[in-house]
């Protein structure tokens, strides 16, 4: 029997998704939003009429540079917000779900449920994802999401509800080299991945957040600078030593990396931890992930 798709596409699931995450837990915060503010960006603040600025009592445009293509916008003012210390990244890539009536053939007996939901799993994608999520052990957690229902009315329902990580499942980048797909019939973070099919065991988000932020520390002994440059630098060694040169994924994420750091060679303002900021922004940008800090 062929397997049903969605009635919503992988973006309408990872808005409320990301959104509960963020707001619900409040054991996550997102980089991309408390990172520019430390380093100094803004995504707002582009005005190139000085009539605007004047509503503002500014008397002139501020000194800037304009990012045509990467936003956000640099600004080299100091920041005045102080970047929180956290325990763990956290990076997630969004997958749309396929619903099965029945199981199929080749995971019977490896699933307890008469149904079941799967994604597929993109070569290229996960060939870079499992070797990165077992570098970053130590400072990621690399997991796919999906949803464990596939009718609009139920992903209406979970957003009113707030119930959308309760009813996902987030198993393990770095459990799911070699598969194609992965199949599930309950929430959490286990299933079977296919082919030749083989069990993968693993806690729900919720419970993988419970544990790094009860198993360890705040890395307040090391500078933000530190943090970010330690994760850029692990990034990238693990993308160019151990993913093919002819991997898609690899040229792309060297390619959009070296763009940003070109972009910023001419500013001074620029500094280590927005340029570490910009290297680990390339390499979600190049694998279409959502990057987190655990607090």
């Amino acid at each position: 029997m062929p397997a049903i798709p969605s009635e919503f596409e992988e973006k309408e699931f990872e808005g409320p998704l990301y959104n509960q995450l963020e707001h619900g837990t409040r054991l996550v915060w997102p980089p991309g939003q408390v990172f520019e503010q430390y380093v100094g960006f803004d995504r707002a603040l582009f005005l190139s009429d000085p009539r605007l600025w004047g509503v503002f009592g500014v008397s002139s445009i501020p000194p800037g540079v304009f990012f045509h293509r990467f936003r956000p916008y640099f600004w080299p003012e100091r920041p005045t917000r102080k970047i929180p210390t956290f325990r763990m990244n956290l990076f997630i890539q969004s997958k749309r779900s396929y619903f099965y009536r029945r199981l199929p053939k080749q995971i019977r007996g490896k699933l307890t449920g008469s149904t079941c939901w799967q994604f597929k799993i993109d070569e290229s994608q996960q060939e870079a994802l499992g070797r990165v999520a077992r570098k970053l052990a130590r400072r990621a957690f690399v997991c796919y999401a999906a949803p464990a229902f596939h009718k609009m009315s139920e992903l209406t329902a979970h957003t009113s509800r707030g119930s959308i990580l309760k009813n996902s499942t987030f198993p393990q980048a770095a459990r799911l080299d070699g598969h194609e797909a992965f199949y599930y019939c309950s929430p959490g973070g286990s299933g079977v991945a296919n082919p030749n099919p083989e069990e993968i065991e693993g806690p729900g988000l919720e419970d993988l957040l419970g544990n790094v932020v009860s198993g360890t520390d705040s890395s307040a002994q090391e500078s933000v600078t530190g943090q970010l440059v330690a994760l850029a630098n692990d990034i990238e060694a693990t993308i160019a030593e151990e993913v093919p040169d002819t991997n898609p994924r690899k040229a792309l994420f060297t390619h959009r990396r070296n763009e940003l750091l070109a972009l910023l060679e001419d500013f001074e303002q620029a500094g280590e931890s927005a340029r570490a900021f910009m290297r680990v922004r390339a390499f979600v940008s190049a694998f279409n992930l959502d990057w987190y800090a655990v607090v």
